[in-house]
């Protein structure tokens, strides 16, 4: 592949003739991050509350490093919830999930534009960066990935723009982006977990073995960046977290490699078999077009195996996927760090594949951009409408009837988290919900279910498609608050 392939013009698609360039490439990218904007006023889906609540939580007690949910340790740095705050703070309270998802959205299409730095640096090829940019907005980081208000996109952005510095730091042997590397992967400790390491790890393993400048990795002053960057996580969590990291993230460790979802040999070696399945359903319909490439041979493996940034790309991509695979409960969305990546390498076959297949993977891109406009103008909205119901309807309905007593909740669930996110936005300036106190004489408790030692059912509330009552939350009350005007009675639905 030359390093600056000449633009091509394609037949007529849709009634336009496509052209094939860097041009076309990027518009299709932009035009895609367009399709994020109605998700932006979606009410809560699924965790999303989590962070937003931490930060309100985080700014009612002015403590900003042990992070809480119910004011109970919630076991993850905070920088998620920082950024929250920072744009919460000129959007108001009320636009909290806005602003949660302004920062997801911008991680994605930073990750995006990350990935085309990459490749401009090691193919030093403009049609192949924006390619490449344009097959990871596709797929499951278009249409829910990119834009769902979860620590992912700002995690995986940190994750994978320390493996890109690191990458070119090797390739240029340049200890500024060294630097930088280090401190994206603290940043993506802070963002979420210490898997961000791991990533970082299995790209360095795979440099130290394959690339021509090894040796710059392991000088003193590679050594000491490292170094600091390892002692970071230590010295937050024992230092100025109150060991508050840690022990939560070993518990999630040991539930991930406790591996439920596989109770015995055969549910195991399903999942094992099922799960490049369901990363090829993730990563589609570029995957696709990759598979077809493969099988039809029209990509020559073996001499683009000899152009050291694929081989490398490849084998980093082994590394960093085997452990997920060797645990395959876990979620497809834990890989999106490494989408970018899978991203690179696709693109790469089909640019490589001739006329025919790169025409083939522009045009499903396109397709794809406009699966992402539908569901995000009809999908989304008519399913929370008809399927979800409406949480602020109901932290409204439950703010009339509590009046001035005190709400509490012990629902842990994505359903009772939404509510309380709505009722914390309400309520502000009032401090946010908490877990009930065992001694508590008189208030509300929004429960997942009766609860008789907890205090008796004052409203049901019926949340959107509820033939299975699942949907279904509990307000219970205690005391006084029990006999307080304006009690509605049976089953309110929302």
């Amino acid at each position: 592949m030359d390093a600056h392939p000449p633009s091509v013009r394609r037949p007529a698609f849709l009634g336009r003739e496509l052209k094939i360039s860097p041009a076309a490439m990027w518009a299709i990218f932009w035009i895609g991050a367009g399709s994020f904007v109605p998700h932006i006023f979606l009410q809560y889906v699924g965790e999303e509350p989590f962070y937003p609540i931490v930060a309100q939580e985080m700014w009612a007690k002015k403590a900003f490093i042990v992070t809480t949910l119910y004011g109970q340790n919630f076991g993850r740095p905070g920088i998620y919830s920082w950024l929250i705050l920072v744009l919460t703070g000129i959007l108001g309270g009320q636009n909290i999930l806005i602003a949660a998802r302004l920062i997801t959205i911008c991680s994605t299409l930073a990750i995006g534009l990350t990935l085309a730095w990459l490749v401009r640096k090691l193919f030093n090829d403009r049609l192949l960066a924006a390619f490449a940019a344009a097959v990871f907005l596709s797929g499951d980081v278009l249409v829910y990935r990119g834009w769902l208000a979860y620590a992912d996109p700002l995690f995986s952005l940190c994750t994978f723009g320390a493996m890109a510095c690191l990458w070119v730091a090797t390739e240029e042997r340049r200890r500024d982006l060294l630097l930088l590397a280090a401190l994206g992967l603290m940043c993506s400790f802070l963002a979420k977990a210490m898997t961000g390491y791991v990533f970082y790890g299995g790209m360095g393993l795979v440099l130290l073995a394959l690339h021509d400048h090894r040796k710059f990795l392991v000088t003193p002053s590679s050594m000491a960046i490292h170094a600091g960057a390892v002692a970071f996580p230590v010295i937050w969590n024992y230092g100025l977290a109150e060991n508050s990291v840690f022990a939560w993230m070993l518990h999630d460790i040991l539930y991930q490699t406790k591996n439920e979802n596989a109770p015995s040999i055969t549910a195991y070696l399903t999942l094992f078999f099922v799960y490049p399945l369901r990363t090829f359903w993730y990563l589609l319909p570029v995957s696709a077009v990759t598979l077809f490439c493969l099988l039809s041979r029209s990509f020559a493996a073996a001499a683009a195996l000899r152009r050291n940034p694929l081989l490398i790309a490849l084998s980093a991509l082994a590394l960093d996927l085997l452990p997920y695979w060797l645990f395959p409960g876990s979620g497809t969305r834990y890989l999106m760090p490494l989408y970018p990546l899978f991203a690179l390498v696709m693109a790469f076959i089909v640019l490589n594949s001739g006329r025919l297949m790169t025409e083939l993977c522009a045009k499903a891109l396109i397709v794809t951009v406009c699966v992402g406009y539908v569901a995000a103008l009809v999908g989304f909205p008519l399913y929370e409408h008809y399927i979800r119901g409406s949480y602020d309807h109901a932290a409204q309905a439950i703010v009339t009837r509590a009046g001035g007593f005190p709400i509490f909740a012990d629902d842990f669930t994505s359903i009772g988290l939404s509510i309380v996110a709505d009722l914390n936005a309400r309520r502000a300036p009032q401090p946010p919900i908490t877990t009930p106190p065992r001694d508590f004489t008189s208030g509300f408790v929004l429960s997942a279910k009766p609860d008789a030692a907890v205090g008796q059912v004052d409203m049901t509330l019926g949340l959107g498609r509820d033939a299975d009552g699942k949907r279904t939350r509990y307000l219970l009350c205690r005391g006084e608050a029990c006999a307080a005007p304006g009690r509605p009675s049976g089953r309110a639905s929302f």
